[in-house]
């Protein structure tokens, strides 16, 4: 009898194992793939309730968990998906349907969405270890260190990036930009024309190509580059800036005023960018004496922003030209007018006029001589007389080139006469030499004898 019950007992433990195998090699994984089509397929509230259970009986599942954490992705519980992702990391069984690769990408993605970036950065940092040949980890350490201008800590992820894969244009880019902020402008160049060739639609690489030439002086290449980069709506504006300071520099101030007027029509009310553009626009319009338009689009940067740039100072420049005609006049004159109106405030002063060098439209230096004393044989002596009308600083560098000029020119005086300010260490140096600075009131005083 006794037997009996132990064979009887050994029949029923064979059974259950056969059972269980049974289950567990045909049943349970037919269920759980059934689940794991349910996730696929969007039904995520029952797969998740099914998936529970399957926990409750066996919580170190990890590929029930994986699913779990997808169902919860999907459905848009990113708390509950993070749990679990780093539920099914912390078993670590990981095989073809549970892999660490594919989980910590998706968990360090989420990390960025969330703007959790030391999280994520630490996901990226493991990610590359474990599957150090794709670029791509990289790539988004050195974006996360690029973004928090840790440019030094970028670098070697950009560049690790662009070894496992040349033809990824956006660590060529970034890698420019950090070489752009470090004014190391031909190894820029460089990766930007790479990123180019990658990828000629590139145009934020091209925009920023143009800033490299712009800074090598190369500016026909540069605005051909803005010009392809303005087909990005998102820096158009920007390209119209650049071009019009290009175009500045090349002393084109038409061209420059044309491209800072569409800048403006684009650009927001009261942003930097609006700024910019009317701040260099009043630039070419004073380079071109249009002084009306000038200061109309520095007083609507005052409105905006009293501090920005100098224009507080421009405007105090031309204070007098906003109140008085004459100077208003003096100051836009067309070339001609303004040699005219020099030789009259020379001859008011006294003298009478042997030479006239037109230096530029701003700037004219004229020989002028004078009697010394009332007697008939007194010896006549010349001077140098400079006007010239700019908001500038005059400063001491222009006083000492005139000051070397004085003798071979037989000169034993000069006088300065200028609209705009004298620097500190130009005042000094005329007190001490045989010159003499005139303001810009002085000149209004001169202005009223001439009749201007």
């Amino acid at each position: 009898m006794l037997i009996t019950y132990v064979f009887v007992f050994v029949i029923l433990i064979i059974v259950t194992i056969f059972v269980l195998y049974i289950l567990s090699t045909y049943v349970f994984p037919r269920k759980i793939e059934e689940i794991a089509r349910m996730v696929e397929n969007g039904q995520t509230k029952l797969a998740i309730k099914k998936l529970m259970e399957l926990i409750e009986k066996d919580d170190r599942n990890a590929y029930a968990r994986y699913l779990l954490a997808e169902a919860y992705f999907k459905e848009n519980n990113i708390q509950y998906a993070i749990l679990e992702y780093r539920q099914v990391l912390k078993l670590a069984k990981f095989d073809d349907k549970v892999n660490e690769i594919k989980i910590r990408s998706k968990l360090a993605k989420i990390y960025m969405d969330r703007k959790s970036i030391d999280e994520a950065r630490k996901e990226y940092l493991i990610l590359s270890k474990i599957d150090p040949m794709n670029f791509q980890h990289f790539y988004e350490l050195g974006l996360i260190y690029f973004n928090a201008d840790q440019h030094e800590k970028a670098t070697p992820y950009f560049k690790k990036s662009v070894a496992l894969n040349n033809n990824h244009a956006m660590s060529l880019y970034f890698l420019g930009q950090i070489y752009y902020r470090m004014n190391l402008y031909q190894d820029a160049k460089q990766m930007f024309l790479e990123a180019i060739k990658v990828d000629h639609a590139n145009y934020r690489s091209h925009y920023f190509l143009g800033l490299v030439l712009r800074q090598l002086g190369d500016y026909e290449w540069a605005i051909k580059e803005f010009e392809v980069a303005q087909k990005d709506d998102d820096i158009k504006i920007k390209c119209f800036l650049a071009k019009g300071t290009c175009f500045i520099e090349k002393e084109l101030y038409p061209k420059a005023i044309i491209e800072f007027e569409r800048g403006l029509k684009f650009a927001k009310r009261g942003s930097d960018t609006e700024l910019n553009l009317r701040y260099f626009l009043a630039e070419a319009q004073e380079k071109m004496r249009d002084l009306h338009s000038a200061i109309s689009n520095w007083e609507k940067i005052h409105e905006v922003n009293k501090n920005f740039r100098d224009v507080q100072e421009k405007l105090k420049s031309y204070s007098e030209f906003r109140q008085d005609d004459r100077i208003k006049d003096f100051m836009i004159a067309g070339l001609a007018q303004f040699e005219h109106l020099t030789r009259k405030i020379v001859e008011t002063m006294g003298l009478t006029i042997l030479d006239i060098d037109i230096i530029s439209d701003t700037d004219i230096e004229i020989i002028a001589t004078e009697t010394e004393g009332k007697w008939r044989n007194t010896r006549k002596t010349n001077r140098i007389i400079r006007i010239i009308r700019t908001t500038d600083t005059i400063s001491d560098k222009l006083l000492r080139s005139i000051h070397e000029t004085m003798k071979p020119k037989n000169a034993t005086r000069a006088v300065i006469i200028s609209t705009g300010e004298y620097s500190q260490t130009a005042v000094e140096f005329s007190n001490t030499r045989p010159i003499e600075l005139m303001s810009k009131n002085e000149l209004i005083k001169l202005l009223k004898h001439v009749g201007a």
